[in-house]
């Protein structure tokens, strides 16, 4: 059976349109496999961007909640593995630097720095586990900043980069306490 210079078009078309579709479908499916593996991050991302109205030099406040207690608010400094660490990966740490919230309250403000910028940047849990966070990177209040011994070296494998001290946003807002407030 001879094919008809029309059919052999006919054909054509349908294995253009059938690859087309299936470079189509290729391509969602790798979006939605890329946006599932980096669900946590992108939700971040987004969180960050509705919520996060700082500019550079903002004064942070710590919230509420964290005035009423004797608590210290953690601060962090970004870890990358020693040389030789293969299982390490870059994330953040507690360095042994706190903000006491009694000193705070001792000189009747809830300002604990400046805002210099953020970074989503994955915390190791106690099972070993990384999860993101949103980190806002900021010059402290020195009347407030207290070194902790217990808490001041890097964990194992790893080494404190050279950079700004960060603290974790959900500790942060934008206003002064109505504590302090005259």
């Amino acid at each position: 059976m001879i094919k008809t210079q029309s059919q052999q078009q006919n054909n054509k078309k349908n294995k253009k349109r059938t690859i087309w579709l299936i470079n189509s479908l290729s391509i969602i499916l790798i979006i939605v496999a890329v946006f599932f593996y980096n669900k946590r991050f992108l939700t971040l991302y987004y969180l960050n961007f509705k919520n996060n109205h700082f500019k550079i030099n903002d004064k942070l406040y710590a919230r509420d909640r964290l005035l009423d207690s004797s608590s210290h608010i953690t601060l962090y400094r970004k870890v990358k593995p020693i040389t030789g660490n293969l299982n390490g990966r870059p994330s953040m740490a507690s360095c042994g630097w706190v903000i006491s919230a009694d000193s705070l309250r001792k000189y009747k403000t809830a300002c604990i720095g400046a805002y210099t910028g953020y970074e989503i940047q994955s915390m190791e849990n106690k099972n070993n586990k990384y999860f993101p966070m949103i980190f806002f990177s900021m010059t402290t209040n020195k009347k407030a900043l207290i070194k902790e011994d217990f808490d001041s070296d890097p964990p194992v494998g790893y080494q404190f980069e050279d950079g700004p001290l960060y603290v974790w946003a959900i500790e942060i807002t934008n206003k002064e306490s109505p504590i302090f407030k005259k």
